[in-house]
């Protein structure tokens, strides 16, 4: 993540390590132990978006207008993804998605909503985004995949540290899952899952690519993979994330 994040993270690990201990006030006077976030899954932290970032407007696949200010009140889980992606936003999207499907089965689905940011929005156009979200079918209701103009986009992924890079594409280039159009660029960038509460700041992050139910892939974006995606999928490393592990994070945040 960029320096500005990892510093503000680093912080608050110092922070929940050194209130790890203290509980609150019960009601008949007696200690409460506060809820404890999960350990090893990834980091709890306690920051503010700038407001102007959270009043931006995001167009999603089904034409609602939505920004993050917005959805203040519920817990919102926002990741970023880009539906060209061949190496890890099929896994990290199966995985979301599955932890929308697990934690709307407890009877949570009123109080969370679960937002996949383009981090390309040139290409990620409105059909572009729609057509992505119906792979995952059935589709949780509470799911919402947006696209956006350039300069928001580029500026809340910056704020929160996801590193994007426009870079030249390989020979030959895939085509367009959708289209079947020669793709022309791709856009490296970093992965993360961001915890917002409801008072809208970001209570937990958890990095890098997640490890899906092989199964839960739709198979049109399994075939887009490229080898290194493929083997994401097959072999995931030992610090992918799970959509148990962002059940748990989920858990702790609605027990708080």
């Amino acid at each position: 993540m960029a320096r500005r994040v990892r510093a503000i993270l680093a912080v608050a690990a110092a922070t929940m390590l050194a209130v790890a201990g203290c509980s609150a006030p019960s009601a008949s006077g007696g200690a409460t132990a506060s809820p404890t976030p999960p350990r090893g899954v990834g980091t709890a932290t306690d920051f503010a978006l700038p407001p102007a970032l959270r009043h931006f407007t995001f167009t999603t696949s089904t034409g609602r207008h939505v920004s993050l200010a917005a959805l203040t009140g519920k817990i919102v889980v926002l990741s970023d993804v880009m539906t060209l992606c061949q190496e890890s936003c099929p896994l990290d999207t199966s995985s979301l998605v599955q932890t929308a499907h697990d934690e709307n089965s407890a009877g949570h689905r009123n109080q969370v909503v679960y937002l996949s940011l383009t981090v390309d929005p040139t290409r990620d156009t409105v059909p572009q985004i729609a057509a992505y979200r119906a792979l995952f079918a059935p589709v949780p209701p509470n799911w919402m995949v947006a696209t956006g103009s350039a300069q928001d986009v580029a500026a809340i992924w910056k704020d929160l540290g996801v590193y994007t890079k426009k870079v030249p594409q390989g020979n030959p280039p895939p085509k367009n899952w959708r289209t079947g159009k020669p793709l022309t660029y791709d856009i490296q960038h970093s992965d993360a899952l961001f915890f917002l509460g409801t008072d809208g700041h970001v209570r937990f992050v958890i990095e890098g690519t997640a490890s899906p139910t092989p199964s839960s892939v739709p198979t049109t974006l399994k075939k887009f993979l490229n080898d290194t995606g493929a083997q994401n999928l097959a072999s995931p490393s030992s610090d992918a994330w799970t959509s148990a592990q962002a059940d748990q994070v989920l858990g702790w945040m609605l027990a708080g």
